[in-house]
């Protein structure tokens, strides 16, 4: 075991940093980090992602180089929670969102997917997976997570949790429950802003803390901080990933969390804005953060680094509680085997076929009042393009938009729209649709965007054959009660786009039960 005592002051530092970096090569930027900030500990998105290969070549070589320069090695993770926040897709298995897995309502499904997930990952050189998200999405404006939420049931969103995680760690990777203390009653994007919980102690127990403290019952090692305020625990006005109040006095002692505490991203603007990541990055150390996450700048995880450093030496930070959560991160290396190259495992047809019949078991069918279901006649197909909508959700895999898949398989009239269609256009489209038998509309997240309510609307008067398909937000049904059938598919993405025509071709029945109520 290393002597944490005889370790340099920059290698102890480094070992709390994990680093995004823009590039899909080990290149300058990494080796910058590694060789001169000692930085022990990187985070991959999308856009370091190639094929397989290259994605082994890259953590093959970073830990190469992690060798060589700290002789420590590291930990190197991802957010692959599945549906629209996956961010490896080639060589392995794509699942369908949380949300999807609650609707499907199959047993042990996520623990199967932790399984599958955690032998693919770990070929791949990734050692840890940020997820799953144990937040209860129980607020319908709630615009980050929505359906990266398992629901509004905390007992099923501890289940299903719990599953991924067991799954993740038999397999060798570690799984980190987020965002603690919950980010699922806000309204705001804590990747744009900075949300507030008010919700008293009590009520916080019952339904935030739940899920948190089941998986700490079931062995979870790390857990991520959400950047949002809880006065009602940290009255200062101090979000959770800064607060010793949270993070120390809540999660570590009346939690009895052990593992590691693990910030999210400190450039996203609910700290960058407020407080300034440098200043947040000592802040959430002081608080008892063990790992902090800077995702994307090299001169703001430099200027981190260095605020760290800075306030070690004036003894803002006393050496031992770097040190404390050094020895830590490496244990959970050291009982994790990170070091050691895994077989590489691709993708099977079996895990396929698995994924695939989540992803039709999840489709949820709310209404279908007229039996418009299944598709006959003319169809007129009516859809957005998937495009990223959260910071979440980086960026998008999906070239082909709902109406265009579907009208390839129905021979009708499609029309992509924009988010926000325009008068002219929206009266073009109502034109189109007075004679059709079927008009099915793929609405993306249109509580936001009053466009599409408003296309629906003025369909809806000249043809009631309406199929509504949601295609994000559950809670979308919410503006169209009067419309005659409804489906929920829960992301847009290509596995549930096929899902869903199955379901509208009636090749499929479907079989989803929705894990939120409608209020």
């Amino acid at each position: 075991m290393t002597n944490i005592k005889k370790l340099p002051l920059d290698i102890k530092i480094g070992q709390m940093i994990i680093a995004g970096f823009p590039s899909k090569y080990y290149d300058g930027n990494i080796e910058e980090l590694i060789e001169d900030e000692k930085v022990g500990n990187f985070i991959l998105f999308s856009d370091n992602i190639g094929d397989k290969n290259e994605v082994i070549e890259l953590t093959k070589s970073i830990q190469r180089k992690l060798k060589e320069y700290t002789k420590i090695p590291g930990i190197i993770a991802t957010d692959q929670e599945g549906g629209m926040v996956t961010r490896v897709h080639d060589g392995v298995t794509v699942f369908p969102s949380n949300m999807s897995f609650a609707a499907a309502n199959e047993d042990k499904s996520t623990y199967k997917e932790g399984k599958i997930e955690g032998e693919e990952l770990r070929g791949l050189g990734i050692n840890m997976n940020i997820a799953p998200v144990l937040d209860v999405n129980c607020n319908p404006k709630n615009p980050v997570i929505g359906c990266r939420s398992y629901g509004d049931d905390p007992e099923n969103v501890s289940a299903l949790g719990i599953g991924l995680i067991k799954g993740l760690k038999e397999k060798g990777v570690i799984a980190v429950a987020k965002h603690f203390p919950g980010h699922g009653d806000t309204a705001m994007d804590s990747h744009i802003s900075l949300p507030v919980i008010n919700h008293d102690i009590k009520r916080l127990q019952n339904v935030e803390l739940l899920p948190f403290k089941n998986a700490i019952e079931a062995g979870v090692d790390a857990i991520m901080s959400a950047h949002v305020l809880f006065p009602k625990v940290e009255p200062d006005k101090v979000p959770a990933t800064l607060s010793s109040k949270v993070l120390t006095g809540l999660l570590r002692n009346k939690m009895a969390f052990k593992g590691l505490i693990i910030t999210d991203c400190m450039e996203m603007k609910a700290i960058a804005d407020f407080y300034g990541s440098d200043k947040a990055a000592v802040k959430a150390i002081i608080a008892g953060a063990d790992l902090i996450c800077i995702s994307h700048s090299k001169d703001i995880q430099k200027k981190c680094i260095k605020a760290i450093k800075e306030a070690v030496l004036n003894g803002e930070i006393p050496e031992e509680r770097i040190e404390e959560s050094v020895e830590k991160i490496l244990e959970i290396k050291k009982k994790y085997n990170i070091e050691d190259n895994f077989e590489k495992k691709s993708c099977s047809k079996g895990n396929k076929v698995f994924a695939d019949k989540i992803s039709c078991k999840s489709i949820t069918l709310l209404k279908d009042d007229k039996n418009l279901i299944p598709l006959k006649g003319k169809v007129v197909s009516i859809s957005t393009k998937a495009i990223a909508l959260t910071g979440a959700d980086d960026k998008i895999k999906m070239e082909k938009s709902f109406c265009h898949k579907l009208n390839s398989n129905c021979k009708g009239v499609e029309f992509e729209i924009p988010m926000e269609p325009n008068d002219e256009l929206i009266d073009n489209i109502v034109k189109k649709c007075l004679d059709a038998d079927r008009i099915v509309i793929g609405i993306y997240n249109a509580s936001v965007n009053k466009n599409q309510v408003k296309l629906v609307e003025k369909i809806s008067k000249v043809n009631a054959n309406i199929i509504l398909v949601s295609l994000r937000n559950p809670y979308d049904i919410l503006y169209f009660k009067e419309i005659s059938t409804y489906i929920n598919a829960y992301e847009y993405t290509e596995l549930s786009i096929e899902s869903t025509i199955k379901v509208l071709k009636g090749e499929v029945k479907a079989q989803g039960i929705s894990p939120v109520k409608m209020k």
